[in-house]
């Protein structure tokens, strides 16, 4: 079973939303976040 990734393009607050809520779902999820600029969202 090939296994399971997710692509997040911006790490705003709505990306790392994203990535947080798809990591609750799926312990097994690898998740890859991309942001163009120097700074993500890391408050919680």
């Amino acid at each position: 079973m090939p296994e399971e990734r997710l692509l997040i393009i911006g790490g705003n607050a709505a990306g790392m939303t994203a990535a947080a809520k798809a990591a609750r779902l799926n312990k097994a999820l690898t998740i890859k976040v991309f942001e163009k600029g120097p700074h993500i969202s890391y408050a919680p």
